[in-house]
């Protein structure tokens, strides 16, 4: 997850405004088209995926849907095809484009796709996250942004700063689950801002905008709190703590991390995401080494919302990889959702890490990520993210953490 996002971002899934109520995915490969197509159902709009033109055709005999979400390249067909054959069959519907293509490949499509009389809404470039899918919908009335689990504040320039400052920022904890026994077998730190006049505070508030300095120094307190915490409650289970692209990027966070105590290194799992990954894979590949020569544990935060290849993931020395919610949630059900777990599961473990399920909220996905050979679980089902007083009696408890329904 993005530095401190709870792992519970579709609160209020199942809404959507007037404007978008079907959509058609249409993509060859059938992970992303999977992928795509479940996080548009969350948001309330009944989406269809596919993976051909002629599967396209079909479809389009029924019903135009609203939305049209067009990979540009197709097999044995592309976009610019398609534009001629959506025109032909009087489509009326907006035009999402998606491609993994150069930002100029996709402005030339968008352009052709225009003068083929095709109502082009706006372009997605691979590898794409949830949020970014959910604004290019919301642009035009499709969709209603989910709540997290605090205020939705206005992005703020400045705010983070000040927090620092100030002694505003504290860190909630969310546990990780052993799913062999249902035991806490770890934490990850997520940040919030307590401001004295407008109270708790989500990251959406103060995380966008902020500058490299202040993504170090959050990382850094991020980890100070967490191995406060773990010594207060005289605990030994390691704490995750979110590395944002930009800090990986910026010298010196190694050395301040082990700067703060001996042994340190053992006690912290550093996160990345892996489209951080995808961005600047020579930079991930350089800072993880580094860390693990350190000792430091590597996490890949988020996998399945940028499409990382097996290529790239074998540069990276990671000990945990992470399975994004909109695929974890509702695989219990869904025969697409669970081929997809089931591929992961086998990928990290092929790289010998462990792996993790995020965003499991129900008993029925908790069963089936232990039985697809999850070893870990976060999400609501087990424990909401915690403030730092209720997380230290857990752990020092010693309890496992109950099924809340």
């Amino acid at each position: 997850m993005a530095p401190g996002t709870a792992d519970r971002p579709e609160e209020n899934q199942g809404q959507s405004a007037p404007g978008v109520r079907t959509a058609i995915v249409v993509d060859d490969h059938v992970d992303i088209c999977t992928v795509v197509t479940a996080q548009l159902r969350k948001l309330g709009i009944d989406a269809q995926g596919m993976t051909s033109k002629e599967a396209l055709l079909r479809a389009l005999e029924a019903p135009h849907p609203d939305l049209l979400l067009l990979d540009l390249s197709l097999g044995d067909s592309d976009a610019v095809e398609i534009f001629s054959l959506l025109h032909d069959r009087g489509f009326s519907g907006r035009v999402v484009l998606m491609s993994g293509h150069s930002g100029s490949v996709l402005d030339h499509a968008r352009r052709i796709g225009e003068r083929a009389g095709v109502e082009i809404g706006g372009t997605l470039r691979k590898p794409f996250r949830r949020r970014e899918l959910e604004a290019v919908v919301s642009a035009f009335g499709g969709a209603v942004e989910v709540a997290p689990p605090h205020r939705v504040e206005p992005v703020e320039p400045g705010l983070l700063r000040a927090a620092l400052d100030n002694g505003w920022v504290e860190f909630w904890y969310q546990p990780k689950i052993d799913l062999r026994n249902d035991l806490i077998a770890g934490m990850e730190a997520l940040a919030r801002i307590r401001h004295p006049e407008r109270g708790v505070l989500a990251p959406s508030a103060f995380l966008p905008p902020i500058a490299d300095a202040d993504l170090h120094d959050l990382t850094v307190a991020a980890a100070r709190a967490a191995l406060a915490l773990c010594a207060r409650a005289g605990s030994h289970l390691p704490a995750a703590i979110n590395v944002a692209g930009r800090t990986i990027l910026r010298p010196g966070l190694i050395e301040a991390l082990k700067a703060l105590g001996p042994g340190v290194e053992q006690r912290l799992i550093l996160e990345i995401t892996e489209t951080d990954l995808i961005g600047d894979l020579a930079a991930a590949e350089a800072f993880a080494t580094r860390a693990v020569l350190h000792g430091f544990r590597i996490s890949i935060d988020d996998f399945g919302t940028g499409y990382a290849t097996f290529e790239r993931l074998r540069h990276i020395p990671f000990a945990e990889l992470k399975i994004e919610r909109a695929i974890v949630h509702g695989c219990a059900e869904d025969e697409a959702l669970r081929r997809i777990c089931r591929a992961a599961v086998e990928l990290g473990h092929g790289f010998e890490a462990k792996v993790v399920a995020e965003g499991v909220e129900t008993r029925a996905d908790r069963d089936a990520v232990r039985t697809l050979g999850f070893d870990l679980a976060q999400g609501y089902l087990f424990s909401p993210p915690l403030p730092a007083d209720a997380m230290r009696a857990l752990l020092a408890d010693r309890a496992g953490v109950l099924p809340r329904r």
